[in-house]
């Protein structure tokens, strides 16, 4: 596609839909050079409009790092509805491998996501705080309070869930992590087959 391709392209989108084109050129270049790295003309030449057109869909580079976490918030919360479902069947090993799943697949499917993160945290910047919030603290809670319904049934030890949900998603996130920092070495493993051991792994010490 040319130049003249690009921009009669950009000239036809609608403003939601070039906001949103946008907010997903911005979630390449700032998981590639942070926050702090990229600037609003990089931005602006990445998402083919001009700065002036930037600034008219985002004012700050605060608003447009703001609607990125809000676009990956929503696209959370839809997993978040199936987890729910499955919590309420109270099948754990059915329950916890679909969790393991999921944090695994993250890591697989959206490696920019833990990027974004690393580079909020590692630049200390103000909307830190909001990425955990929006993205995985309602995932934490919902995995936490279906260990707390587990152990009041009896079918749990009597352990904090809070501890018990960081420690066992805790050890799925490792192996993805070190899956997405050394695909060569640790990226080659059956998901499906990692969960089923980790999850087993879990319930054996938290099952009454």
């Amino acid at each position: 596609m040319d130049a003249g391709q690009v921009g009669t392209m950009n000239t036809r989108m609608k403003g939601d839909e070039r906001r949103a084109a946008i907010v997903e050129t911005a979630i390449h270049l700032f998981a590639e050079k942070g926050f702090r790295g990229a600037t609003t003309r990089e931005l602006a030449a990445a998402a083919g409009v001009t700065e002036p057109i930037l600034y008219r869909h985002f004012r700050t580079k605060r608003d447009l790092y703001t609607a990125i976490i809000e676009a990956k918030a929503g696209e959370a919360n839809v997993h978040a509805a199936d987890l729910a479902e499955l919590a309420d069947r109270g099948d754990d090993r059915e329950f916890l491998c679909a969790v393991g799943e999921l944090v695994l697949k993250r890591y697989e499917n959206d490696p920019e996501i833990s990027r974004l993160l690393l580079f909020s945290c590692l630049e200390r910047h103000e909307l830190a705080d909001l990425f955990l919030d929006r993205l995985f603290l309602g995932f934490y809670k919902l995995v936490a309070g279906y260990i707390r319904r587990r152990i009041r049934a009896g079918e749990f030890r009597k352990v904090d869930p809070e501890i018990a949900t960081r420690g066992f998603v805790g050890m799925i996130a490792y192996h993805g992590l070190f899956g997405l920092l050394f695909p060569k070495r640790f990226g080659t493993p059956n998901r499906r087959r990692v969960v089923n051991q980790m999850v087993t792994v879990f319930l054996a010490g938290i099952e009454s």
